[in-house]
């Protein structure tokens, strides 16, 4: 036990989980069946219940706990400020997804564009990997995946956890579409603006970061490998 007092602004406070005094976390509310006393699993943060207690995909609670927390977190903002709805909060990420998926894809396509070698038609997706051989040297160890791929892949399945989530929280199915159209279009447009000024690639390349940038985070997370 390390004494951590509970926040009383902590949004948790409303997800109906339950402070531990001795293990200094927010735990599980449900009951253990085999004891039938309350789990002490750790919660899902936004959620009440644990990874085991979930009842459904632990990755979708997660996605429905974090729309919880931003939409709680908002009441401390101001007075007078209106709390955002969990849902709309999914939803929001959901777009962002959509927009980050297609983007690190569109970059895909313009490394593999620029990409002349001869016999290399795929090193925009695959990359060799190196490692120090006993004599100091670089030695070829494999292929991987390069970031842009891996971006564009796991911004594509969080887009899909998002649509899940939302369809769990009770959000019509064709409103997620919607919004998923919404969110696509945005790219398309922009996109297509950035053909019809006919750009050089590596100016089209700069252009798509700096719009990913301005989503939140690094425009390429992760190793990037040769």
């Amino acid at each position: 036990m390390t004494g951590r007092a509970m926040r009383q602004d902590d949004p948790m406070r409303r997800s109906g989980a339950v402070w531990c005094e001795e293990h200094d976390r927010w735990e599980c509310a449900r009951n253990a069946k085999r004891t039938g006393d309350r789990c002490h699993g750790s919660a899902i943060r936004g959620r009440d219940r644990c990874r085991m207690h979930a009842g459904r995909s632990s990755t979708l609670e997660k996605v429905i706990g974090e729309g919880n927390l931003a939409a709680w977190s908002t009441e401390h903002v101001s007075a007078d400020a209106s709390p955002l709805d969990p849902g709309t909060v999914v939803l929001n990420q959901m777009r962002i997804a959509v927009l980050r998926s297609d983007g690190y894809g569109e970059l895909l396509r313009i490394q593999i564009e620029m990409d002349t070698e001869p016999g290399h038609e795929l090193a925009g997706l695959v990359g060799t990997t190196f490692a120090a051989g006993r004599d100091g040297t670089r030695v070829e160890t494999g292929e991987r995946a390069r970031a842009l791929a891996t971006e564009e892949r796991l911004w594509r399945d969080r887009a899909v956890s998002y649509a899940k989530a939302a369809h769990d929280m009770g959000i019509a199915e064709r409103h997620v579409e919607l919004e998923q159209e919404r969110a696509q279009l945005v790219t398309t447009a922009f996109l297509a603006a950035l053909e019809v000024g006919g750009l050089l690639p590596e100016v089209r390349s700069l252009m798509i970061e700096r719009f990913l940038e301005r989503l939140g985070g690094s425009t390429v997370a992760g190793e990037v490998v040769a």
